[in-house]
């Protein structure tokens, strides 16, 4: 063989290797990339977090350690029997920007691993625990969350018997049966997804609350209330239905109409039937009670017209004058039919 042809295999030889080396750089960056990927604390709980950002509930709950057990959960020392309704990829938000911009090894091998996003363009965050579980041919480690990744919130609803979250309708009641039947605020405890917060309302004919975000961190359990107000529609059916009821005292041709706020009293002697009628009827502004919604204490004006004679010297005179009195409600309910139960407090 001449020199020629024994450079010509070197270069051959050289350039093999170089395709040989380049291989094996290739084969192990594309190892490590699917490492960090699949086999990483962080390509673990990004995998989880891209599960909720798609809404695939059922994706993220699958994932090692993610199911939220009975076990589990009294680990965490969160409500072993907390509602799984709001576990729903329909009421879940748009969930962008996932990162993981942290990694912290503990103690036992476990990872604290911190995760950013954006929830309806509100940045959010979450801290998860994984631990490793084994491996996959020796080289590739598979992880868990070492605890709970969900978190519980404990949802109460002042006033009113329900609250909404996008298009659901919940009932705490249904969650946590063990309620008075007259209660007039209701709370459960349900399980939330991390890095998604659900906006929680109630609307209805006549109750309204603001909107208030639950949003609590794995393994925590919050408090979240949703307090129902009066609407003005509200206000507006409780003030007929007090002026009905005052209407009706005015019909009683009596000076003491019976079961009602408004009355007069007179030493002589009252000829024919005295007459009602209203001139102010009281104001109702509606609070909060123990039991039920109350009116506060209010003032409205009746007139009396009526014949009176002397029992001193028998003359007969005409008296025209307003009466003013004063009345409150000790309980406003909303029936189940919409229809309101309405209690008057006193009259004096």
């Amino acid at each position: 063989m001449d020199v020629g042809e024994t450079r010509a295999l070197r270069r051959v030889a050289l350039l093999w290797s170089g395709i040989g080396v380049l291989l094996l750089l290739a084969f192990g960056a594309a190892f490590a990339a699917v490492q960090r990927a699949y086999y990483s604390p962080t390509g673990f709980v990004e995998a989880y977090a891209r599960s909720i950002a798609a809404h695939d509930v059922s994706g993220a709950l699958g994932m090692p350690g993610a199911a939220p057990t009975r076990a589990a959960l009294t680990a965490a020392k969160l409500p072993a029997d907390a509602s799984r309704e709001l576990l729903r990829s329909d009421i879940l938000p748009t969930i962008r920007d996932v990162e993981v911009v942290s990694d912290t090894a503990g103690a036992g091998g476990i990872h604290t691993v911190v995760v950013n996003a954006s929830a309806d363009g509100t940045s959010v965050s979450a801290t998860f625990r994984v631990r490793q579980t084994g491996s996959v041919l020796g080289v590739l480690p598979t992880w868990s969350f070492a605890s709970t990744p969900l978190g519980v919130a404990h949802i109460t609803v002042a006033h009113a018997a329900d609250f909404t979250v996008g298009r659901h309708t919940v009932s705490p009641r249904a969650a946590a049966p063990r309620q008075p039947a007259d209660a007039f605020s209701v709370s459960a405890d349900y399980l939330v997804l991390p890095l998604a917060p659900l906006p929680l309302e109630h609307d209805s004919r006549y109750l309204s609350s603001g909107q208030v975000a639950t949003s609590p961190e794995p393994g925590a359990r919050t408090e979240t209330t949703v307090d129902a107000q009066p609407t003005p529609a509200f206000t507006r059916a409780v003030q007929k239905e007090v002026d009905g009821f005052l209407d009706s005292c005015a019909k009683q041709t009596v000076l003491q109409p019976a079961g009602c706020p408004f009355g007069a009293v007179i030493d002589d002697r009252v000829q024919g039937d005295p007459r009602w009628s209203m001139v102010t009827y009281p104001v109702v502004r509606l609070a909060a009670g123990d039991t039920g919604w109350t009116g506060e204490r209010t003032v409205g004006v009746a007139h009396l017209d009526a014949t009176v004679q002397s029992l001193f010297d028998g003359t007969v005179s005409k008296r025209s004058e307003d009466e003013p009195f004063a009345m409150s409600l000790s309980n406003v309910t909303i029936r189940p039919d919409g229809s309101l139960a309405i209690v008057v407090a006193d009259a004096s």
